[in-house]
């Protein structure tokens, strides 16, 4: 008896225990309930009010000023006088100007300049000097030089003969003729050309293509004609690549390049 009551006490224990559990679940869930119902109750019962006042009142109505009426003016006639001049006196006539046709003049005729003959002789009496010289100092690159101002209208302007240079003749006739002038320093620097005659007849004619300068104190193009070295060109020049020169330029170009270590073209 005393093994068969001790089973029944632990399934009579199991059974309390859980029926405890069990009311304690259900206690804690409706604890749980009921705080949560009074909790949203009081949010609810919460409210948030605003209040705004306003103010009605009746503002009077601002006066117009009083209008001014002017006094009409009492209205004024005025009475126009007709005033009856009297008749202008004739005038007189004291003198007539009479206009009296000039004269015709004959047509005038426009003064005939006279030719610079006497200094276009004095100039080619000067050069035939200079050519005789030239002539006789046998060298084919000096020439006489010829200012613009001087040069007269009917000279003659050499043009090249491509014969001329197979003619091998070291003397000739020629003229070195300043075309441009300006001033560098203390020099007066030129761009020129000449014109050149051979013995046989051939000319020769072309544009010195380098620059050249004088001292300004011996300046040959400010002094009377005179026998000069065909112009150099100056230190450092280099003779554009491609430039056709006629044979005494070219001939003068080879012989300053080889003296100063620059290769001719």
């Amino acid at each position: 008896m005393i093994s068969a009551s001790a089973p029944r006490r632990r399934g009579a224990f199991a059974w309390s225990s859980a029926g405890s559990l069990f009311v304690h679940l259900l206690l804690i869930l409706v604890i749980s309930l009921l705080v949560r119902h009074f909790t949203i109750t009081e949010a609810a019962r919460e409210s948030v009010a605003q209040t705004t006042l306003a103010r009605i009142e009746r503002r009077p109505r601002p006066t117009p000023p009083p209008v001014r009426h002017r006094a009409a003016l009492p209205l004024v006639r005025r009475v126009v006088r007709s005033e009856v001049l009297p008749a202008a006196a004739p005038r007189h006539e004291l003198a007539r100007a009479v206009v009296v046709p000039a004269t015709p003049q004959p047509p005038q005729r426009a003064p005939h300049r006279r030719a610079p003959s006497l200094n276009l002789a004095r100039d080619e009496a000067g050069f035939s000097r200079e050519v005789a010289r030239l002539n006789a100092a046998n060298d084919a690159h000096a020439v006489p030089t010829i200012d613009p101002a001087t040069r007269g209208p009917s000279e003659k302007s050499y043009s090249f003969s491509p014969a001329s240079s197979q003619h091998g003749q070291d003397s000739g006739n020629g003229i070195i003729i300043p075309v441009r002038r300006w001033k560098e320093g203390d020099d007066d620097c030129y761009y020129g050309r000449y014109e050149f005659t051979y013995p046989s007849g051939a000319e020769e004619s072309g544009d010195i293509v380098w620059p050249f300068c004088f001292d300004a104190a011996s300046d040959p193009f400010k002094q009377s004609p005179h026998l000069i070295p065909f112009p150099l060109p100056l230190p450092g020049y280099r003779l554009p690549s491609g430039t056709f020169l006629p044979p005494i330029e070219k001939s003068v170009y080879q012989q300053w390049a080889a003296q100063n270590g620059g290769a001719p073209r």
